[in-house]
């Protein structure tokens, strides 16, 4: 998965571990997800009576604003994706461009019914800093809804679905020869097989011991299955005749079962019915 899907996934394990009472570690700048990030702030607008909208910075570090999740009265976070389904290109094309590839959000969800939902925004700093941590994040609250009850398949079906689109498009990779892809996927199947193996560059998406097997199984074969990006990607490659309809067949069924595992797993870290 690329870097600010990664951060959405720790952000919503460790906020709910946070909300479990659960020993949560230092989020920044440690998390490996922050590792190029020179800052990241969370935003509200606020429009007093009678006057202007305005932005607030509510907290200044994702640890002040996971401390304040029982405050805002969140009982637990969910990863939410939908599809942007632009006409002109589809989310797995755009999925290697800064905001495509379909729109993540932080949901709330409260006790009164409704949820706060935060969508993040990555914008480049200094292109010269320091260990090169030259992204500038900020978290902005979109407004409250209400909460929908959540509609996420189970995990051992997702990961079962996972599987099927993974064995078909590793097959295709090693037929035409299409390293290192082929390693990738099949790295991917061995994470499914087995939650212990050492696969994907996050460590730390989730506190220790907090998510089932099954989520840890999806999350790292999602890091390694990812390759979706731009120029030298998966998605860069092309073929003749039915190969290419196979290709797109193998590629787009990854893509969707592949966001849906990152979804699942990763709102999974949450109390049920949270």
């Amino acid at each position: 998965m690329n870097g600010p899907i990664a951060q959405l996934v720790a952000l919503t394990c460790h906020g709910n571990a946070f909300l479990d009472g659960l020993v949560t570690p230092a989020f920044f700048p440690a998390n490996s997800t922050c590792r190029f990030c020179d800052r990241i702030r969370f935003v509200e607008t606020r429009k007093p009576l009678l006057r202007k909208a305005r932005q607030v910075v509510v907290a200044e570090t994702p640890d002040g604003w996971i401390a304040q999740l029982r405050s805002r009265r969140a009982t637990g976070l969910r990863l939410i994706r939908t599809a942007q389904d632009n006409p002109g290109i589809s989310d797995r094309l755009s999925a290697g461009f800064v905001g495509g590839g379909g729109n993540w959000m932080l949901e709330l969800p409260k006790p009164t019914g409704l949820s706060e939902f935060w969508a993040a925004r990555w914008e480049v700093g200094d292109k010269n800093a320091p260990e090169r941590r030259v992204w500038r994040v900020s978290y902005h609250q979109e407004g409250e809804y209400r909460t929908r009850p959540y509609q996420g398949r189970g995990l051992a079906v997702v990961l079962r679905d996972f599987r099927a689109s993974l064995v078909a498009i590793h097959a295709f990779s090693a037929r035409e020869k299409c390293d290192p892809f082929t390693q990738l996927f099949a790295d991917a199947l061995r994470a499914l097989d087995s939650p212990e193996a050492d696969i994907g560059y996050h460590k730390d998406l989730a506190v220790a011991g907090q998510l089932a097997p099954e989520a840890v199984s999806l999350l790292k074969a999602a890091m390694s299955a990812w390759v979706f990006g731009g120029m030298g990607s998966w998605n860069d490659l092309s073929f003749e005749g039915l190969r290419q309809q196979e290709y797109e067949l193998a590629s787009d069924g990854l893509f969707g079962v592949l966001n849906e595992a990152i979804e699942v797993a990763a709102s999974s870290s949450g109390r049920p019915g949270g």
